[in-house]
Parts: C-alpha cells; structure tokens; sequence
C-alpha cells in the first residue's frame, strides 16, 4: 500500500506543471494572511464595540490640541516640568474655574481665550511657546486676536444626551460613589469628575480613559437608582 502511495506521488510530481507547483504553496500562505488579517480586524471591531479602540493607526484616545495646556500644572499639586523646563508647583485648581458651567448647566463649559489671558497676560515668561500663542489669540501680542479651537477629547454620539449638572449633583452628595480618584479626593465637582473623566490632574495630555459605552451608561444607573428608559439618555 505505501509503495502504491509513494509511486503515485511521483507520478504526480512528474505530471504536474511547474506554475501549479509555486501556486499551490502561494495560496496557502495567502489563505493564512487573509485568516490573520481579518482576525486583526475583528478583534479590532469587538474590543472597539465593547469598550474603547486598540491604540493603533491612530485610534488612540488622546488628542493633540492647538495649544498645550498643561492641566497637571493648573490642577495638580506636585511638582512639574513647564515648556521652557523649569520646575513648577502644581496650582490645584478647582475644575470649576475654568469649567465653570458643569455644576449648573448641560455643558461643562471651555473658557474663552479672554480668560486665559487674563492670568497669562503677566503670569509666565515670553520664552514660553505656549504662553505665546495664547497671548496672539487673545489680541496681547499682535493685532489679530481669534478664538482657540480646542478640540474635543470626550464625545457622544448625536442622539445622547448627556447633562453634567445632575450627575455632579448626585456624586458630590454620595462620594462614596467616586471613582478613578488616584488622589484619594471625592469632595466637591472637581472631586467627582474622575469617575467618568480618569484622574486628569495627572494627564500631561488629556485622555479618554473610559469607554463611556451605553451598557457603562445604563449599568451606572442601575447601580444608582436612576431611570434607565430610554428618554432619560436619548432624543
């Protein structure tokens, strides 16, 4: 039987073209990159629909802004690197002066040029890039003042609607509730946003740290008591 075996396989190496003999292998090989590539791309779409995106081809969760804020020297307390290299303490401002609409309103707020300059039109020096860029929008430096395009690090799809104010309301009264304080602090608004914004004080460059899905959503409100029908989150 094995002698029959192996002279039909030389039979059939002796009869076979030589381009079915490189195309065979090519199309198995073929086969295993088009099986990884498409198991690369669905891991890519179930981790994406779960929670947040891989950190590849530009689907990481931060986003360069026009003009470097540095929130670890605004809101934090240790001892930081500016631009120009210099050692600064941490201010530990409240996140309400700057967003000074989240305990009240919808929106969180971003403040206008105007009210940064009010502090950097004599707070640090002209060798500064940043502070420098700031001072031209804000009309300081030059005469063409405009607006900073921030860019927008949290988003929500059209047909949710998110209002900050009772979700500020809720957790400053249960701080037991909090979450993702690495500073340990729960009091007031500026301890509460950590729960669904991470430890921002922390970040150099701020980052979407949860995946804000709706099953996060919905789970949260349950754990709270709060309404879960779907008028309560969508238009």
């Amino acid at each position: 039987m094995l002698a029959t075996l192996l002279e039909f396989l030389r039979e059939k190496h002796r009869t076979t073209p030589m381009w079915l003999k490189v195309l065979i292998p090519v199309l198995g090989v073929g086969s295993l990159g088009v099986v990884a590539v498409m198991g690369a791309f669905l891991a890519f779409v179930v981790t994406a629909w779960l929670g947040q995106p891989i950190p590849v081809l530009g689907f990481d969760q931060s986003v360069e802004q026009p003009i470097a804020f540095p929130h670890t020297i605004h809101a934090g307390m240790g001892v930081y690197t500016n631009s120009t290299g210099d050692q600064i303490q941490g201010l530990g401002m409240d996140c309400t002066f700057c967003h000074r609409t989240v305990t009240s309103q919808a929106n969180a707020g971003v403040p206008p040029v105007q009210f940064c300059a009010y502090c950097h039109q004599v707070i640090g020096g002209e060798e500064s890039e940043p502070l420098t860029q700031v001072r031209t929008a804000a009309g300081i430096i030059g005469d063409s003042p405009h607006p900073i395009d921030w860019k927008r690090v949290h988003r929500m799809p059209d047909h949710v609607r998110f209002v900050h104010e009772p979700h500020i309301r809720y957790l400053t009264q249960n701080p037991d509730k909090v979450t993702n304080s690495t500073s340990g602090e729960t009091i007031g608004a500026a301890g509460v946003c950590s729960t669904c914004h991470g430890d921002v004080a922390s970040m150099e460059e701020v980052a979407q740290v949860e995946p804000l899905k709706m099953g996060q959503c919905v789970n949260c409100h349950r754990e709270n008591e709060a309404p879960t029908d779907c008028a309560s989150c969508h238009h």
